[in-house]
């Protein structure tokens, strides 16, 4: 007797992509909800057609149109991916001993890092997890208890809660102000390349052109200073005296406390939040995870 794998051997890869053009009805469609090319697509479903020996779409134009045998076998496979996807979650569910928080590498090194022995010695025997990206969209979200989402574009379909208020302000080192104590006043006076930038993509939060604009004062001339893609990277070139940044309530407070930074006039707010917690939805079932939620709730910073 010819065995299931033996039947379906060299076919596991085109099946996805199979029910997903079954879905969508579209090749290009079915391309872009997968990441992958067209003609990918294309000799996913010729292979599924050479195996099976039928065709599985009427074709015209660009246009494709699932015929029964394939609806019936796309209907299968998607069971089959549903099923297999639960048991995957409940097995990451039953980790009870242990926790994953996602966020940004530059979030994990000014904010978490400062908590973290204080996070471990709440979670008593739980193990804590850091995944740290700064591209959050691409994580396997059923795999995560906790993101911290400063983009909100990066933002999981997931409930939330907020974090921190939004506060923007400038910040520079003791050194540099004794070296500029005119910045206390008139900040705009600054050479071009001593304003030090944050390249914060297409997030919405403030970048030194906008705080300026909020504050109501001339925007100087920012073609100079230098762009940092890493939020830790600018922070330890502020505290080097190479020039002003801004920085965020919440992730400078340490760098303020020890005396590392000032913090400069005025204060900006653009919008209300700027992190939040994004959390998997199913908190009862695990309950380390409602754990590590009572222990956010706890460092919430909305004054």
């Amino acid at each position: 007797m010819e065995s299931r794998g033996r039947r379906i051997s060299g076919s596991l890869n085109s099946l996805e992509v199979f029910a997903t053009a079954v879905r969508l009805s579209n090749l290009s469609r079915a391309a872009k909800a997968l990441n992958i090319s067209q003609p990918a697509v294309s000799h996913h479903i010729s292979t599924l057609e050479r195996r099976l020996q039928q065709a599985l779409f009427a074709r015209r134009n660009n246009q494709i149109t699932p015929t029964a045998n394939a609806r019936k076998l796309a209907d299968a496979i998607t069971l089959g991916l549903d099923h297999i996807d639960q048991v995957w979650r409940d097995l990451s569910i039953a980790r009870a001993d242990e926790v994953t928080i996602a966020c940004s590498f530059g979030f994990a090194d000014q904010w978490l890092t400062q908590r973290y022995s204080d996070l471990r010695n709440f979670m008593g025997k739980v193990q804590v997890h850091v995944l740290t990206t700064d591209r959050l969209r691409e994580i396997d979200q059923s795999t995560v208890d906790a993101t911290i989402v400063w983009n909100l574009e990066d933002a999981p379909r997931q409930p939330s809660f907020p974090l921190i208020r939004e506060e923007v302000f400038p910040i520079c080192s003791p050194t540099f102000l004794s070296l500029h104590p005119e910045i206390e006043n008139n900040l705009g006076e600054l050479p071009s390349e001593s304003y030090l930038h944050f390249d914060v993509g297409a997030s919405g939060f403030l970048t030194w052109s906008s705080w300026f604009t909020r504050c109501g004062i001339r925007v100087p001339d920012l073609t100079q200073g230098m762009t940092f893609d890493a939020y830790p990277f600018l922070l330890q070139a502020v505290r080097r005296s190479e020039g002003v940044g801004l920085g965020w309530k919440g992730v400078v407070d340490r760098a303020l406390a020890d005396g590392e930074v000032v913090r400069l006039s005025p204060s900006v707010v653009s919008r209300e939040i700027s992190y939040h917690v994004f959390h998997h939805p199913e908190i009862a079932t695990k309950q380390s995870r409602a754990r590590l939620l009572d222990w956010f709730h706890s460092q919430t910073l909305l004054d």
